[in-house]
């Protein structure tokens, strides 16, 4: 809610609050590095401290409406005599005519037969149909300066394994620095503008392409691993107590040499 008061360039961004409130986030990061600094000195050398965000953060200042982009491109199709910005979650959409949608900050689902209710997508084709509409989303210009929306889109066939891996979306839109999805949109509403200002307080986020906002690590020990990811937690702390991970576990110590 403060970022804004960190980013002149946000269009929340007030300057009078800004100089009353603008050191309110380095204070508080500050704040922590002393409560750190007032622990590690009670640490012996066979205990590790880890320290971890499990994501950075970004500016927030301009939001894609994933469900109007899918109705102007084709995708979603709504009855002729649906109304322009309707806020309630998918008005009048014609289902049987509907290939994609949007749902969550994140999420881009297929209408697929079999699984929704009112499918109509070929499972057989949904793979080639997601790719679609992958590379035309990652072609997305935000027609104010020209920037990249979309940097990054996962298929969750690639990216997730294990029993409910088929439970979640069909796709993870990775919004570049600047962007997020918008406020109607994640709820199924069709705002009238694909993009638009992000006026709300809520300035700063982290629901974007990951690799835009990265976390961080700190140890008291040496961390071997080159890039150590989220998974890598579990196995790490349960390596700390001499316990073996199991065998379906992602991820392996970062404390130890790969």
């Amino acid at each position: 809610m403060l970022w804004r008061l960190t980013d002149p360039q946000s269009p929340a961004y007030d300057a009078a609050s800004a100089a009353q409130n603008g050191t309110a986030l380095e204070e508080f990061y500050e704040q922590m590095d002393q409560v750190l600094g007032e622990v590690m000195p009670k640490v012996d050398e066979n205990t590790t401290l880890l320290v971890l965000s499990d994501h950075g953060f970004a500016p927030f200042r301009r939001s894609f409406n994933l469900n109007t982009w899918l109705l102007n491109n084709g995708y979603v199709t709504r009855k002729a005599d649906a109304g322009g910005d309707s806020s309630e979650p998918f008005a009048d959409v014609d289902w049987s005519r509907t290939r994609a949608y949007g749902l969550g900050i994140n999420g881009l689902y297929l209408n697929v037969r079999g699984r929704e209710r009112e499918g109509m997508v070929d499972p057989a084709e949904a793979d080639a149909l997601l790719r679609e509409i992958r590379q035309k989303l990652l072609e997305v210009r935000d027609p104010k300066d020209g920037s990249q929306v979309i940097t990054r889109i996962d298929l969750a066939s690639e990216v997730y394994q294990g029993p409910y891996a088929r439970t979640g979306p069909d796709a993870l839109v990775g919004y570049n620095r600047g962007y997020r999805s918008g406020w109607k949109t994640i709820l199924g509403a069709f705002p009238a503008e694909v993009l638009e200002d992000n006026t709300n307080p809520w300035s700063g986020d982290h629901c974007m392409d990951f690799t835009k906002v990265p976390g961080v690590l700190l140890s008291n020990r040496k961390i071997e691993a080159q890039a150590p990811a989220l998974t890598d937690m579990a196995p790490t702390i349960l390596s700390e107590f001499g316990i073996a991970k199991t065998k379906d576990m992602m991820g392996q110590s970062v404390l130890q040499a790969r």
